[in-house]
């Protein structure tokens, strides 16, 4: 937010142009959605009731999003983005493994699958 309000093109902020506002938009709202999932997945495992499927779904979900949001990220840094003196470029590259370790998203998605159709 800090960098939307600061950075300026064409005379101003990019945090003044409705596109920007809509990717800030969609961020939050991605970023609410990914709370509340794993808010109540906590819930369930501090419960006893967290299945192995619930948790592949908020593994692949909250990995998938993060990479969704700090590519997004990037692109409003422009060319920023990619100089690893700016925490963006940083996240970017460190949360692209998010999607593989830990049960790699195609994995957890067969898990998911299989349990959806009836297939252990």
């Amino acid at each position: 937010m800090a960098y939307a309000n600061a950075r300026e093109t064409f005379g101003k902020p990019i945090a003044d142009f409705q596109n920007s506002r809509f990717v800030l938009a969609d961020i939050a709202i991605e970023l609410d959605v990914a709370r509340a999932f794993l808010d109540q997945s906590i819930r369930a495992y501090n419960d006893g009731d967290l299945s192995v499927v619930d948790a592949a779904k908020l593994k692949v979900a909250a990995s998938e999003m993060s990479n969704r949001v700090v590519d997004r990220c990037l692109q409003m840094h422009g060319g920023y983005g990619y100089m690893m003196e700016y925490p963006v470029a940083r996240a970017y590259a460190d949360l692209r493994i998010q999607r593989i370790y830990g049960g790699a998203s195609e994995v957890l998605r067969d898990l998911i699958g299989r349990d959806l159709v009836g297939r252990r």
